[in-house]
């Protein structure tokens, strides 16, 4: 179980701490797991690294004296995160609420270094965002009946 909890939490370490700007060591590798109270040394850390990458996992090593490894290719491009966080900020029937909710797990998507640049706050002239935190359950709901070839009906009120 140890070997399996290491590997994991190696693995989440690459993601969340490192990226192309920010590589990580074997050596601060080493110490993270010792403050997590796992135990390791560098040949199996090195191992784990091999492991990770054999099994899929973009784990790029940039040789030098001391070896700098960052995972390369995500799920999502930096830049394919800051269109979608615009795209949430801009959208008028997402709350401001769920904006944050859906933005800040956006930003988990990337490292913590990265995840510094979504938050950002877009301009939209006189913007006006919906207060019904449903409303998304609402247009999911909307879109499975539209596929599902279903009628829908509306009722409108006046306020």
């Amino acid at each position: 179980m140890q070997n399996k909890s290491r590997l994991l939490y190696i693995l989440n370490l690459l993601y969340h701490e490192s990226d192309e700007d920010h590589s990580i060591t074997i050596t601060q590798i080493l110490e993270r797991l010792q403050q997590a109270k796992i135990e390791s040394n560098r040949r199996t850390v090195a191992h784990d690294l091999k492991v990770l990458a054999d099994n899929g996992f973009d784990v790029v090593c940039n040789k030098s004296r001391q070896n700098q490894y960052f995972i390369g290719d995500r799920q999502f491009e930096l830049p394919e995160l800051k269109l979608l966080v615009d795209a949430v900020q801009a959208s008028k029937f997402i709350s401001t609420k769920k904006s944050k909710v859906l933005i800040d797990k956006l930003s988990k998507l990337v490292s913590v270094h990265q995840s510094d640049e979504l938050n950002r706050q877009l301009y939209v002239d006189k913007q006006v965002k919906s207060d019904n935190e449903a409303i998304y359950y609402t247009v999911d709901l909307l879109h499975t009946a539209i596929n599902s070839n279903k009628q829908v009906e509306f009722k409108y009120y006046e306020y």
